[in-house]
């Protein structure tokens, strides 16, 4: 099979499968908040003819306010992809350490910028070890880069664990890129969130993304944080203009205010009851299911194929993410990624894939 790169490629897949419904378990949204209403795209679409401010100066004070830092700190991006690639062209020719399994664009940007970053990949009984367990095997790095909640495994270190390891002594002169794309979906996540540390760290770059919690991918929207003033410097330099289009700082101006941010995170209170049901009724198939802070579950299929168990699902009209792209998950035709969605739809997946599973996975 060839997988896409990411997941959420519902044309493709409608192309594929000769459908025109899926039900998308391949990308990790909110899917508990109901996105943008309808009466707000006349209003967005008016934005289409106009050229947004160059450097969404008015979105990074919003953002910064809204995240409780400093705008100094901040600057918007087309989504965490967008800062991520931008941070890699920071450290083109450092030593670079990439904690694995990972989402891919991580060592596919250290590369486009010149870097051979090394893949530091961890076992599963270390994915969920406090990071200072497994700490020794950064020593060669100067640079470190880890997903914060992780994808595809969805592991979280607490921002106390993280914040023990960067501050060791050795680690103090390391740069860290922690990937938080997901954070939003962590109980407490502002307590968790490292951005409030980042006064008294300058070695730490923090990527936060809205796309995912805010239920906007299409909108391409997110932010890099650091305090240390020369590589945000750099990186303005090396951002095009006009990076955040105009609909999607139109969007922010109203979208992004305290209290429609605590509607949206209040739409998230279902997640860990719907994310524990749906993983037991995985596990109840004979698959198993690694316990996860995010939206989604990484689910190590047991009897079975995820290229044919996405095949035969798409045909059933569900899009699920077989974690091919992801290095370190071996073998990588065992696992599969699923969003957590409504429990009515994982419901439904639930008997799709009991049809699929084979008999000796019930046993």
């Amino acid at each position: 099979m060839s997988q896409a790169f990411h997941g959420g490629q519902i044309e493709r897949a409608r192309r594929e499968f000769g459908r025109g419904a899926l039900v998308d378990f391949s990308s990790n949204l909110n899917v508990f908040w109901p996105g943008i209403p309808a009466q707000d795209w006349s209003a967005l679409r008016e934005e289409i003819a106009r050229y947004p401010e160059p450097d969404a100066r008015t979105l990074r004070l919003n953002l910064a306010r809204l995240e409780g830092i400093d705008p100094q700190f901040l600057l918007p991006a087309a989504g965490a992809a967008e800062a991520l690639y931008l941070a890699a062209r920071l450290f083109a020719e450092a030593r670079v350490a990439i904690i694995e399994p990972a989402f891919a664009d991580y060592h596919r940007a250290f590369v486009a910028a010149g870097c051979e970053p090394e893949r530091i990949v961890l076992p599963p009984a270390l994915w969920n070890a406090p990071a200072p367990e497994w700490s020794d095997r950064l020593a060669a790095a100067d640079v470190v880069v880890l997903g914060n909640p992780n994808n595809p495994t969805g592991a979280f270190q607490s921002r106390d664990a993280l914040l023990e390891l960067i501050d060791l002594p050795w680690a103090r002169a390391k740069s860290w890129i922690i990937d938080e794309a997901f954070i939003e979906f962590v109980p407490d996540h502002s307590c968790e969130s490292l951005l409030s540390a980042l006064a008294q760290r300058p070695s730490v770059i923090a990527l936060r993304s809205l796309t995912k919690s805010w239920r906007i991918p299409g909108l391409r929207l997110g932010f890099l944080a650091t305090s240390n003033a020369g590589w945000l410097a750099r990186l303005e330099q090396m951002q095009p203009p006009w990076s955040v289009n105009a609909v999607a700082q139109a969007w922010s101006r109203t979208a992004l205010t305290p209290d429609a941010r605590a509607a949206m995170l209040a739409t998230l209170a279902p997640l860990p009851a719907a994310r524990a049901e749906f993983a037991d009724g995985l596990a109840g198939l004979g698959h198993h299911v690694f316990p996860s802070a995010a939206n989604f579950l990484l689910v190590e299929l047991r009897d079975a194929s995820a290229s044919a168990i996405y095949r035969a699902l798409g045909r059933r009209g569900f899009l699920v993410r077989p974690c091919d792209s992801f290095y370190g998950l071996a073998p990588a035709d065992a696992y599969l990624r699923l969003a957590v969605r409504w429990p009515e739809e994982n419901n439904q997946l639930l008997g799709a894939l009991a049809l699929e599973t084979p008999a000796a996975a019930l046993a």
